[in-house]
């Protein structure tokens, strides 16, 4: 494609669905895929012919779920051991292996064994966004924002940051999800005066909450929460629990274990899950289920919000969290906004009617598609876009900084939410259970975990020629400096002998090496031409056929 314009698009990289969105003369548009939906599933299915992404990959997913691998948000960028990912392996019906406490995905891709990191499938969906959005455009693209959850971790932004990458895109900066809805509100309302506001964001995978003082044009986060392993699909799966042991009980048969069997009843889940958000029952119907056996079920609203309360409640609990760290009250919240799939839920809706009374409960943005077009607007503008207005926002760390001390104790010195850039000096002291240390290592964690090694470890370093000194003696300080791109400069100085230690961990810094993300990034062109090829040979003999069948006709 020959370059027309140099667009910069805002992708909303989903759990469940993708969605992409461009600043095209002064307006924000949410560009339509192939089949005029604005959302993409966020699924890669994998066949003895090809590769299949978004709506065909999903359809896929009853009938060969051992190839068709979604979800990759909740394991981007963690540990094969991380107890999130172990607590979610048993239920994916695809092979997720460990390579080094690496999670990767084992599939049959054109009749061979092929793996790929978590980066490369997300990448795989980056690349269809980017697609959509050329195809409209008429143009290449290469430059894009993608929004993350509020509350990722370091490593899960720079993964996101890998995959853009090998997705044949620049970068431009990774923003929030909450932050970008709080975009979308703002252009959309026009605010001018001062107001405090909540994002209640809700999606497929993922659920934040971020408290931000807005006025036109400026938005700066005071508190984020979150978790970035609840969300729609959790909502699911309790429902597709219920039918499984609902069909134990009247057939006797165990289906828990068949892969087939489970994709169906995912399905089913979903589609009575979202029926329940505008009818107060809903029918669940699949055919020959299992051993010939249909099953056909009644779920009422009341009784999907008794199978998912628990997990109603943990939003609540995150929201009074994140008020309370921004510190507010529930009074001096001004507007509540809804975003995500799942914020249509009446039962959401009616607790957060019920915990902010006198307040507007918003859906004046559509939930589905409010993240990707605050991702658009903060594209253009860092792409120099003079259409859209300069927007002041300032950003907190989602997480602890800090550093291990004797007896694995995690030591914070920047807390969470600090309004970044910011910098913290503190006195600490040294780090063995012997005296008269003569150097002192400091480990830079980042977390919220008391134990130091279970936080996630960002680098290094070692100050020399400290005073020898006893346990205990506060003779070293250390000075965290965050700057506005997220690059840590951590520093300790003896303040008695001028000993000192640095290290500049950039909190931006690749899980994947470079030559890593430059053998995918080549694998990933060498995939998409060798498909362009398939289909240029089916089409073609398509097209031979159609005139055989012709010719046929007129003699």
């Amino acid at each position: 494609m020959a370059a027309k314009q140099d667009y910069a698009i805002g992708i909303d990289l989903g759990t469940s669905n993708s969605c992409v969105g461009v600043v095209k003369y002064g307006q924000v548009v949410i560009i339509a895929n192939e089949k005029g939906d604005r959302l993409t599933p966020s699924f890669v299915a994998f066949t003895d012919e090809e590769r299949l992404i978004g709506e065909s990959a999903k359809d896929e997913r009853s009938m060969n779920p051992v190839n068709t691998v979604y979800e990759m948000k909740r394991l981007i960028g963690r540990k094969f051991s991380d107890e999130a990912v172990q607590n979610k392996v048993p239920h994916w019906p695809y092979r997720v292996v460990n390579d080094n406490d690496n999670p990767k995905i084992c599939v049959q891709y054109q009749r061979t064994e092929k793996i790929f990191t978590p980066e490369e499938i997300s990448a795989m969906v980056l690349a269809k966004m980017k697609k959509i959005a050329e195809t409209y455009l008429g143009c290449e693209v290469r430059k894009a924002v993608i929004t993350v959850p509020a509350y990722f971790s370091d490593s899960q932004r720079q993964a996101t940051i890998d995959a853009g990458t090998i997705a044949g895109l620049q970068v431009l900066k990774i923003i929030n999800e909450p932050t970008a809805a709080a975009i979308a509100y703002g252009e959309d309302n026009k605010v001018s005066k001062e107001i405090n506001i909540l994002i209640f964001d809700f999606g497929g995978g993922t659920f934040d909450v971020s408290i931000l003082i807005m006025k036109k044009g400026n938005y700066e986060v005071k508190s984020v929460e979150g978790n970035s392993q609840l969300g729609g699909g959790d909502l699911d799966s309790r429902v597709a629990r219920f039918i499984i042991e609902e069909f134990k009980k009247i057939t006797g048969l165990d289906v828990s274990k068949d892969p087939k069997t489970l994709a169906k009843i995912t399905k089913a889940a979903e589609k009575v899950k979202i029926k329940l958000s505008s009818q107060v029952r809903g029918r669940i119907q699949i055919e020959c289920l299992s051993q010939g056996q249909d099953l056909e079920l009644r779920l009422t609203r009341d009784w999907f919000e008794w199978l998912c309360a628990d997990i109603f409640d943990q939003t609540l609990q995150c929201v009074d969290t994140a008020i309370a760290n921004a510190g507010m009250t529930t009074d001096e919240i001004h507007e509540v906004v809804l975003v995500g799939g799942s914020a249509r839920i009446p039962k959401l809706q009616k607790m957060l009617k019920d915990k902010f009374p006198t307040k507007a409960i918003k859906m004046t943005i559509n939930p589905d598609k409010a993240v990707a077009y605050g991702a658009a607007v903060q594209a253009a503008m860092l792409n120099n876009d003079r259409s859209v207005e300069d927007i002041q926002l300032s950003d907190v760390t989602p997480l602890s900084l800090g550093v291990g001390l004797i007896y694995d104790r995690m030591d914070i010195i920047m807390k969470r939410n600090t309004k970044i850039p910011a910098t913290i000096t503190r006195k600490n002291y040294t780090t063995a259970d012997f005296d008269y240390q003569e150097i002192i290592d400091f480990p830079v964690y980042e977390g919220e975990n008391s134990i130091a090694s279970k936080n996630n470890l960002l680098g290094e370093f070692t100050v020399k020629g400290i005073e020898l000194a006893p346990v205990g003696v506060p003779n070293v300080e250390i000075t965290f400096s965050l700057d506005k791109n997220g690059i840590l400069n951590a520093t300790a100085v003896d303040t008695k002998t001028g000993g000192e230690g640095h290290v500049t961990i950039f909190l931006n810094k690749g899980r994947l090496k470079k030559e890593e993300i430059e053998r995918m990034m080549v694998e990933m062109k060498d995939i998409e031409e060798k498909e362009d090829k398939h289909r240029a040979l089916m089409d073609a003999s398509a097209s031979l056929e159609e005139t055989i069948v012709k010719k046929k006709d007129l003699l």
